[in-house]
């Protein structure tokens, strides 16, 4: 018996001991045959595992398995695809090196469980193939998790302390090869992460992404319906942080390397991952961006998106989308109008949006919603363009908008002549005015900012201005033929609707100056300090039913002698009707030949004017109404041009001063005048208004 029990000792001791010679003999292959095995069985024979050498330490728990490739089998892709149930993506996964530290070797090779402390994945590659033939199948949670579940999905534990990827490469391609999304440099380190059979697959992300860090050196997107591709550099992803950083993200035009959209340094913070995961809402306590350049494409059919109401967002990925703030700086916004593409783009520079209100976006919300219903901030160094003609440049500077307050504000809005004077006058072949205009530190009050972004119409009901006006114009060229329309006419046929309760204008200025056709000198007629408040500009017809009449009452410096006047405007179609009137304070006469002699050929060389007030009506073609010129001691001179001067004309003065009254009132009398003016249509409204004036003043000094 002890014999026997001494041989059975002896045989267990040597099957032990061969077995453990053998185990370490073949330990390698017996691993790589089960792993290969288990890929080929769960993935129905559609993927095989290679690799070409590992190490493998049992008794410490130590794996490393090296130059690894997991591959989708030809024949069976090939079987596959003919019997319509080829996945819609395939992969090919290669690796320099997987090694684990405390690894379970046994859980592994039941089949049951697989452990480890650390597990370092060094230099992946991932190749993903995207079986759609036109376009990318749409991914879903199968494609997401095939891997996991045809070649993972029988082990009933999966548990590893840390997971650490290093250098790795995502290529996704089309069934030609051609790459669509590529991610260069990928590093994650994932802590905590564990899978079992008690958990849901469709959400299997959310229970690895609380405790990872993420990082990408370079995002190459698919291009997209506009013929563009975005690439986005620096990604780093922070779970714990609960915060994603972006160095840049920059969209080009295929086959152009100048981007249209370069964004710097944006920063994501207080992330919900548990809302993105589980319930596709996408929240974030703040977004905050250095800024850089946007480019925006008006589209053709810019008419039928006005017809068919604000575009609407749509998503395949996120539901709904909350921002507690978002901080845009220093911003380029080029729009490009694709009706017009020979067109010079509209750039708006330096760009800054601040939002403060929690923002709120679902599925279908419209652009107009998302500002909306938030409490924002938007400012802007301005911008500027040419005119058609190329004649005028438009500038904006400074510019702020505030629609928790409803109000915008712009420092400067300026029409700047391209040509000196004399050459704008010479590229024209009749008379017509030229323009220098300049409207300072402009304030609109109470604006409805939602108008103005679904509509496009702007409503305000108070605007301050401090206007700047310079006009030229040269009387020696050809009369211009056609018909002059009066100012408010233009106004009403403007395309954008327009309402302003009141426009106050402050210590405002009009130059005009005018080349004379005979004397071929400049006059310089200046309206200084000028103060007005102007009621119900509209050129809305609803509006214009229920007050059909725009009043202005304006004061202002002529010659230093204060100037008030009272007008009274139409709106409605059809009527032409405006009524003016107005005083002028008393002022030595001589003051007025810097506009009589140039522009009238006539010299006052004496006279008082104590009081000029008037009071008419006009329409298309006539003035009608009454002139109370008061003065004293008047004497003129007629004049003529003569060697480039202008001398007196002896006869005709003295027979004009013979006409004229001198002084009214005379010997107790008070002569009044009247005004009865036929306009002449081919002239503007400005010389409609003083030539009217001047017909009272000349009714009164010849007692008519």
């Amino acid at each position: 018996m002890k014999t026997f029990v001494k041989v059975l000792l002896v045989v267990i001791i040597a099957a032990a001991v061969g077995g453990f010679i053998y185990w370490q003999s073949n330990k390698k292959n017996i691993i790589k045959a089960s792993i290969q095995d288990a890929v080929n069985k769960e993935s129905d024979s559609l993927y095989y595992l290679r690799y070409d050498s590992s190490y493998i330490d049992e008794i410490n728990g130590v794996a490393a398995f090296y130059n690894i490739s997991l591959q989708s089998d030809s024949a069976q892709k090939e079987l596959l695809k003919r019997t319509d149930d080829l996945p819609n993506v395939l992969f090919n996964i290669t690796a320099k090196e997987v090694k684990a530290n405390g690894i379970d070797v046994a859980g592994l090779l039941q089949s049951q469980n697989v452990t480890a402390k650390k597990i370092f994945i060094n230099n992946p590659v991932v190749r993903i193939t995207n079986t759609g033939v036109d376009k990318p199948n749409a991914y879903n949670s199968k494609d997401t998790l095939e891997l996991y579940e045809k070649i993972l999905g029988r082990f009933k534990h999966i548990h590893a302390d840390t997971i650490q990827i290093n250098n790795g490469t995502v290529i996704v391609s089309n069934m030609k090869g051609e790459a669509l999304t590529t991610l260069e440099n990928i590093n994650i380190r994932l802590n905590n992460f564990l899978v079992d059979s008690t958990h849901n697959y469709d959400n299997i992300a959310s229970y690895f992404v609380k405790d990872v860090r993420l990082t990408i050196e370079n995002v190459q997107l698919p291009p997209n319906e506009n013929n563009t591709r975005v690439n986005i550099e620096k990604f780093d992803y922070d779970a714990v942080k609960r915060t994603i950083k972006v160095e840049s993200i920059r969209q080009y035009k295929i086959n152009d390397f100048v981007p249209v959209m370069d964004l710097k340094n944006i920063l994501l913070s207080g992330l919900s991952t548990d809302s993105f995961i589980l319930r596709q809402k996408f929240k974030a306590s703040s977004i905050s961006c250095d800024g850089g350049l946007i480019t925006i494409y008006k589209r053709k059919d810019a008419d039928n998106i006005a017809k068919d109401g604000p575009a609407r967002l749509t998503s395949d990925i996120i539901d709904e989308l909350q921002v507690g703030a978002l901080d845009l700086g220093n911003t380029k916004v080029v729009i490009v109008d694709l009706a017009d593409p020979k067109a010079e783009p509209f750039v708006l520079n330096d760009v800054k949006f601040k939002v403060t209100k929690i923002l709120k976006v679902n599925e279908g919300s419209t652009v107009s919603d998302l500002v909306n219903n938030a409490e924002w901030k938007l400012s802007s160094s301005g911008f500027s363009f040419l005119t058609k003609d190329k004649l005028y440049k438009l500038n904006l500077s400074t510019i702020n908008v505030d629609n928790t307050t409803s109000l915008l504000n712009v420092k400067n809005i300026s029409l700047v002549p391209q040509l000196s004077e004399e050459a704008f006058m010479k590229q024209r072949t009749v008379q017509g005015d030229r323009y220098d205009f300049s409207f300072n530190n402009v304030k609109m009050q109470n604006i409805d900012l939602k108008k103005l972004i679904n509509e496009g119409k702007i409503e305000v009901q108070t605007v301050s201005i401090q206007p700047d006006f310079k006009i030229y114009n040269d009387r020696t060229l050809a009369f211009d033929t056609k018909k002059k329309e009066y100012p408010y006419q233009h106004f009403l046929k403007l395309g954008t609707p327009i309402f302003v309760n009141q426009l106050n204008i402050n210590n405002g200025i009009i130059n005009y100056k005018e080349k004379g056709r005979e004397s071929e000198f400049t006059g310089n007629v200046i309206f200084s300090n000028i103060n007005a408040t102007i009621k119900n500009l509209t050129n809305i017809e609803d509006r214009i039913k229920t007050n059909a009449k725009c009043n202005v009452a304006a004061s202002t410096l002529f010659s230093g002698s204060k100037l008030t006047t009272e007008w009274q405007l139409p709106l409605a179609k059809g009527d032409s009707i405006f009524t003016v009137k107005g005083k002028l304070q008393g002022m030595n006469a001589l003051a007025l030949n810097k506009i009589t002699e140039p522009l009238g050929m006539t010299s006052i060389k004496k006279g008082t004017i104590n009081d000029l007030s008037f009071n008419f009506s006009g329409g298309e073609y006539v003035s009608l109404g009454e002139m109370l010129f008061l003065y004293n001691d008047l004497k003129i001179e007629m004049l003529k041009k003569r060697d480039g001067e202008l001398t007196g004309k002896g006869v005709t003065s003295f027979l004009a001063n013979a006409l004229i009254k001198n002084s009214n009132p005379k010997n107790g009398e008070t002569r009044s005048g009247t005004i009865h003016f036929n306009r002449d249509i081919t002239k503007s409204f400005f010389n409609f208004l003083w030539k009217s004036v001047l017909d009272g003043i000349t009714n009164t000094t010849t007692g008519k």
